[in-house]
């Protein structure tokens, strides 16, 4: 019998990093895995993102169909932001990533 071997396609890999990776998507997505936010509940979370970067970033997942940008219209203009049925396929790989960091760390500070 031979041995199979796993064959991971690099260009799949380089196309997921670049969607998901940077300092700021994966940390979008994973707190619009929790629910639907607005604008400032995502700056909350997110912490030092300038609203530029956060918007910015926004608009580009949103071009990848990863959220949906849902405006309403109330007293106040209210946008809400909240993963697609494409971005929530990502929420075991976001799962992943998130308890994957958390044993790294043990590794790495001891």
């Amino acid at each position: 019998m031979k041995n199979k071997e796993k064959h991971f396609n690099n260009r799949d890999v380089q196309d997921v990093i670049e969607i998901i990776g940077g300092r700021w998507r994966g940390a979008i997505l994973a707190s619009l895995c929790d629910k639907e936010k607005r604008f400032n509940e995502l700056k909350r979370d997110l912490g030092s993102i300038t609203p530029r970067t956060l918007i910015k970033e926004l608009k580009y997942l949103e071009m990848n169909q990863l959220i949906s940008r849902k405006v309403e219209d109330t007293k106040a203009l209210s946008v809400i932001y909240s993963l697609t049925k494409h971005g929530k396929s990502l929420e075991p790989l976001i799962g992943t990533i998130v308890s994957w960091g958390q044993l790294h760390r043990k590794v790495i500070l001891g």
